[in-house]
């Protein structure tokens, strides 16, 4: 019979992490033998059997203390986002959250072992830790799933979370350390890389940042005119779908790819539409997402006749003359992002990774496809001149150099070269296969190896899955609905309302940029008015308590323009929210480089003198863009409004 505190616990954890209660149920056992006894103050205290060796975890007289002191030992400097690495019975947990309550916001407790968490919850009550909105956990996860999971987990927290990244601090419990360190190790790495990965998905570059979005505003009329994925979910259920990438591998086996022609759905990545041509291959669609010109030329290259035949699965971040150049038949994609919420036309929207091939496999589940099959995902190169499959279009070329070049397991050669770009699109892979119900089968018979498919070679693939015909491109015709000029005329009368509203909102930010711009004078003039001429003669002569008021006041003109208006948080946000989001973890980060408060905030004050103007030149090239897009409406559906 279960202990009261285990039902207490399980109660909790069924609650708020189904999944992880389920795990303990179905816990096949562990190498490790847990052994709970009384300790001198009457708590629980444990140690750990591996090996015929014991480890003890927690002290034998007085474990709440124990904790307490290894925490205060830590001396952890602007602790905001805590790993904490072993469970235990949770005591140096919760002296974390008690010692650190003033610092600290998220914690996230990694543990490999599910029996360890079955061990804690029948041996002390947990429901604290369970229930603590500020503790993630991470238990009973495979080395070869950490990256997957860690990354979905920073996904799933959201921005408030991953405003904190750089502040990372890391809490390996001495004893389980010397149970699982190389675990904690790999764990270790796997949370760097999957927060450097989101870290490097922001940016501060405004004219970076508006490339897409004025590729978007110039595909209004695109958007509006043609269907969108939404019409195809769930229509091909069950049905192999294939993606053709360009790797060096394509080469081995494109020709096998003629056997599952009208027995699955094939998507191709645009830059393989010239191989597949070649050799007599037409796909169902082709996936399009960069943002350059240089897709446009993919397209010119192609003969109209091919592309007639072809869906173009477009996310209308792309060119307006890539969709100029495609003569046949095309739907929207939308990515995650809030401009197309803004937009409010919805087509359809699926949570893209950062290549054509990454797209093309979230569409391909979308539509509900099982397995997948992936070929030409190679993720790799054979060599800084070798990176794409032979007759791959020129503007592939990635003019690499040896060095850019680093190795990573492989399919089928123990190690293969990529580079981190391509590395980030193979691990954008590992997330989303280990999120997808259905068999990922790798044929690219090479390249990198992606955690989570499984290895097969194409010809066997298509032998065992690609068995029956599939009317792939009827389903499409049938399914995805055009608009009608009354359902246009109509969307552009609500969106056109949208357009001037936004207008007048951004035109506000602009006005609160200015004022913060003046404010950044105004302390600036003050310092050279009062002779503050060197950085360590402010520290000491400089009013702590103006420094205070100065601070809050430009933070606070900062937070207004963050929460600034109904449009602002879909339109003009989503163009700077990358902005933002970097300057956030900036300033996050200020406690951690440094203990002085007053140089701290000094910091903080010279990159709002950065953060205005870059939020201010956004603002004024959104506006721009916006009114270059109402004009262009205007124009074409005008008389509709």
């Amino acid at each position: 019979m279960k202990s009261s505190v285990y039902s207490k616990n399980m109660k909790v954890l069924r609650k708020r992490m189904s999944v992880l209660a389920r795990a303990i149920e179905l816990s096949p056992g562990s190498d490790c033998e847990y052994l709970v006894e009384r300790a001198k103050n009457s708590s629980n205290t444990l140690a750990i059997k591996k090996n015929d060796k014991l480890y003890q975890i927690h002290s034998k007289y007085n474990p709440q203390r124990e904790a307490s002191q290894q925490v205060a030992n830590m001396g952890f400097r602007n602790p905001k986002l805590l790993v904490i690495l072993g469970l235990g019975l949770g005591y140096h947990i919760r002296a974390c959250l008690e010692e650190l309550k003033d610092t600290n916001l998220f914690m996230v407790v990694i543990e490999k072992d599910i029996e360890a968490l079955r061990a804690a919850i029948e041996a002390v009550d947990l429901t604290d830790l369970l229930s603590s909105d500020r503790i993630r956990w991470v238990v009973g996860v495979p080395e070869n799933e950490g990256y997957a999971v860690l990354n979905d987990m920073i996904k799933q927290s959201g921005i408030g979370f991953q405003l904190f990244l750089k502040t990372l601090q890391i809490f390996d419990h001495p004893a389980i350390n010397k149970v699982h360190g190389d675990y904690h190790k790999h764990m270790v790495k796997c949370f760097r890389e999957a927060a450097h990965s989101i870290i490097f998905n922001y940016g501060n570059c405004p004219e970076d940042s508006m490339i897409g979005v004025e590729n978007i505003m110039k595909n209004l009329a695109t958007i509006m005119k043609n269907p969108g994925i939404k019409d195809l979910y769930e229509s091909f259920r069950g049905v192999p779908g294939i993606i053709v990438a360009t790797g060096p591998s394509l080469d081995k086996n494109v020709e096998e790819l003629k056997n599952a022609v009208g027995k699955s759905v094939m998507i191709s990545a645009d830059s393989a539409l010239k191989v597949l041509l070649k050799h007599d291959i037409t796909p169902h669609a082709a996936v399009s997402l960069e943002r350059i010109l240089n897709v446009a030329r993919m397209f010119w290259e192609l003969p109209d006749e091919y592309k007639e035949k072809i869906w173009l699965a477009a996310t209308p971040v792309i060119r307006k003359e890539a969709y100029d150049a495609w003569p046949g038949p095309t739907f929207m994609v939308y990515r995650a992002f809030a401009h197309f919420e803004w937009i409010n036309m919805p087509k359809g929207t699926l949570n893209i990774g950062p290549s054509c091939s990454n797209m093309a496999f979230k569409i391909l589940e979308a539509l509900g496809c099982d397995p997948i099959i992936l070929v030409g995902q190679d993720c790799a190169f054979k060599n800084a001149e070798k990176t794409h499959a032979d007759s791959a279009p020129s503007v592939t070329n990635l003019n690499l150099k040896e060095k850019d070049l680093i190795k990573v397991k492989g399919n089928v050669e123990e190690w293969v070269y990529t580079n981190n770009i391509y590395d980030m699109f193979r691990k954008s892979f590992v997330t989303d296969i280990s999120q997808y119900r259905g068999t990922c089968i790798n044929a690219t018979e090479g390249g990198a190896w992606i955690e989570g498919s499984k290895l097969m070679t194409l010809r066997d693939a298509i032998e065992k899955y690609c068995t029956r015909p599939v009317p792939t491109l009827e389903i499409f015709k049938e399914k995805l609905h055009y608009p009608t000029e009354s359902e246009i005329s109509s969307e552009y009368k609500k969106f056109r309302q949208i357009m001037i509203e936004t207008r007048k909102e951004v035109e506000g930010v602009i006005d609160y940029c200015q004022k913060g711009e003046q404010l950044i004078a105004e302390f600036e003039e003050r310092l050279n008015r009062e002779g503050f001429a060197e950085l360590e003669d402010f520290l000491e002569r400089f009013p702590e308590e103006d420094l205070d008021e100065v601070h809050a006041e430009m933070t606070r003109a900062r937070s207004k323009i963050i929460t600034f208006g109904k449009y602002f948080n879909l339109y003009l946000m989503h163009i700077v929210q990358m902005i933002i989001v970097k300057f956030e973890m900036d300033f996050n980060e200020l406690p951690s480089l440094c203990d002085d408060k007053k140089r701290c905030k000094l910091q903080a004050i010279k990159l709002m003198k950065k953060w205005f103007p870059t939020i201010g030149d956004v603002c004024r090239l959104s506006l721009k863009l916006l009114v270059e897009a109402y004009d262009d409406l205007e124009k074409e559906f005008g008389n509709a409004a």
